[in-house]
């Protein structure tokens, strides 16, 4: 099914029902739920027939009107249900918006499963070759690496079984998809797929997990890096102990998995086995500090890694270093102090790196996460009144800080890009959040609803629109730049918010076109939410220039993960458009407990090919698609 936005969902057989009818209870429950307001909104109470016939001639004109626009709205939404094709603008954001609400006041998520993808997960060492169905196509041959949380909880611990409580801290597991070449089977390509957990020490331990993916704490914690993916960083490969050369042609030389913390966890490209662990002071004697970003940045012309490394204290300070590719040394391009805060993903143009410190500030300067043990319990209350401030350093020519400035008080995971327009001003993409308490929505009661703690956390309808994000895209002004050496502006100047595309016509684990890294995009791929599941529900193609949007969904109980964007290899005669490729995104079958690599056409979100798993595939945060070098 291609391009399902907001049209009514059921069960795996999908059967139909007006929108208002029954799902999963009876129909007087769901009236009740929806009658209840969401997001300020009083929906109309349906009535009895013989009552509306009672109603003055006004009311019954005026309900009637609503009813109109109602259905219309309904239909531009479930035009697709029989996978027609269909494209939303900016004129349907506010509908869906509204509809998105009401499915979760009526609990449509309790019908669409996830545990497969969180609970009794499984290591297949593999490589086992998978059914292919369709037509994936050869030019997407290479290696989609797969990381983040696997099991949710450890057994025979010596206190019996030891239940984890945030997604964040979900045991590592990482998954390789080998997309090979093969004229021998059908359809010229061949799935195999392999996987090998990352926290063996820590589930053979059976000790108390001070588990950190987001941040590491303490010898224990180094066992459980899962987060990104990235292949031959420079800088590492030195470090690496694995050989320069995998010998399997498809695979890079080295692979590193990083978190939000100053370490890397290098892997075997083949086995996926443990080779060890590489901090950043190895790279540099001054970045001593426990934070970083799980996403560092590659120079899309010269490969080189650009990253920061963020030291704890009252005040804390923040280094910005490059790793050149050319020579495998690391600088420091720019250190300065800011508040110690929970970043997970910063901003690269050609000339500049821009470090943006969000509201999510960290308790007694960051010691706190040390003492805890756990982001969540070491992030402050989210304070309005406590700005996002920018930092903007030169990258090109030496001259470290040259601007800050500061907006209102928000909260981000990922940036989607960042580039420099004609005028030289810096503009900045990212998908924003009014405040933290997403965080707080992906505790694992929550998400497998365990003892009605979803339905407690998704019926608070304040809560819930704050974890609802908007792709939002900024301006940093050339000439609000200082020279070297100077003081900064003060008051601080603010960023120019260009526009906003609110949910659910965009999501999270935001993608682009890698070859449009650092320079002017149209296009972003995101997980979005529209209110049938805990988690996500679709992925979207957004247009940053029309508002148009398109969206791939699966039957009900299928949720996607990170679509990865593999472009169409393109020539001097014949260069490819920006959406000319396909996306690769691991979906979860929550009835059958079953996933599937799906691949599709990411100008058109229609389904070329399949491959299909015989078991679930856990969750996981993010991937990259590899080809030998």
């Amino acid at each position: 099914m291609a391009h399902i936005l907001y049209e009514e969902r059921n069960t795996c057989s999908q059967r139909g029902t007006d929108l208002e009818g029954s799902v999963g209870g009876t129909a007087d429950n769901d009236v009740a739920e929806l009658e209840r307001p969401f997001f300020g909104l009083e929906y109309p109470k349906r009535q009895e027939k013989e009552e509306e016939e009672e109603e003055e001639e006004e009311e019954e004109a005026e309900a009637s009107s609503r009813q109109l626009q109602q259905t219309r709205s309904e239909r531009t939404y479930s035009a697709a249900v029989m996978g027609s094709a269909i494209t939303l603008t900016s004129a349907n954001e506010e509908a869906g918006r509204q509809l998105v609400g009401e499915h979760f006041a009526r609990g449509l998520f309790r019908e669409w499963p996830n545990d497969a993808g969180f609970d009794g997960l499984t290591e297949t060492r593999g490589p086992v070759d998978l059914v292919v169905r369709g037509r994936i196509p050869a030019w997407a041959a290479g290696s989609l690496y797969r990381t983040g949380p696997g099991a949710c909880k450890v057994e025979d611990t010596k206190s019996g079984t030891l239940n984890i409580s945030h997604w964040f801290d979900g045991l590592a597991h990482t998954h390789r998809f080998d997309i090979v070449e093969d004229e021998s089977v059908a359809g010229g390509i061949r799935v195999q797929y392999s996987s090998r957990r990352q926290s063996e020490v820590l589930e053979k331990g059976h000790q108390r997990l001070w588990i950190l993916p987001l941040f590491i704490e303490r010898s224990t914690a180094l066992d459980n890096v899962g987060v990104t993916v990235n292949a031959d960083v420079p800088g590492l490969r030195s470090l690496a102990q694995g050989h320069k050369d995998s010998g399997y042609a498809i695979l890079p030389g080295n692979v590193f998995i990083g978190t939000d913390a100053a370490v890397f966890a290098e892997i075997d490209p083949k086995t996926m086995e443990r080779l060890g662990i590489i901090s950043h002071q190895k790279l540099h004697k001054q970045l001593r500090g426990p934070e970083a970003p799980a996403h560092g940045q590659r120079d899309p012309e010269t490969g080189d890694y650009i990253s920061f490394n963020a030291d704890f204290g009252r005040k804390g300070v923040y280094r910005v270093f490059l790793s050149s590719a050319e020579t495998g040394k690391t600088t420091i391009l720019a250190s300065f102090t800011g508040t110690p805060a929970y970043i997970h993903s910063f901003f690269l143009t050609r000339n500049f790196a821009i470090i943006c410190v969000p509201s999510s500030h960290l308790k007694l300067g960051g010691a706190k996460v040390l003492w805890e043990g756990s982001i969540v319990e070491a992030l402050q209350p989210f304070d309005n009144s406590l700005e996002c401030h920018w930092y903007v350093i030169d990258r090109r020519l030496g001259k470290g800080l040259v601007g800050e400035f500061a907006s209102p008080a928000g909260f981000f995971f990922h940036s989607t890009n960042s580039f420099e327009d004609d005028e030289g001003n810096i503009i900045c993409e990212l998908v924003a959040y009014p405040s933290t308490t997403l965080i707080h929505r992906l505790y694992y009661d929550v998400l497998l609803n365990r003892d009605g703690k979803g339905e407690q956390f998704l019926y608070d309808s304040k809560r819930l629109i704050e974890t609802f994000p908007g792709l939002v895209r900024y301006k940093l002004l050339r000439s609000d730049l200082v020279p070297p050496g100077s003081k900064v502006k003060s008051p601080l100047p603010s960023p120019s918010k260009e526009w906003e595309i609110p949910a659910p016509h965009v999501g999270e684990l935001p993608t682009i076109n890698p070859a449009y890294a650092c320079r002017r995009h149209r296009f972003v791929y995101s997980l979005i939410d529209r209110g049938y599941s805990t988690l996500y529900d679709g992925i979207a193609k957004t247009d940053t220039q029309t508002r148009e949007v398109l969206v791939w969904s699966g039957p009900t109980g299928h949720t996607p993960g990170e679509a990865i964007f593999v472009p169409r290899p393109s020539t001097v005669d014949k260069p490819s458009r920006e959406d000319d490729g396909v996306l690769l995104s691991v979906v979860l079958d929550g009835y059958n407990r079953t996933s599937y690599l799906i691949c599709l056409d990411a100008r058109t979100m229609e389904e070329v090919g399949q491959a299909d798993c015989n078991f679930a595939v856990g969750f996981g945060f993010h991937g990259q698609h590899i080809t030998g070098v």
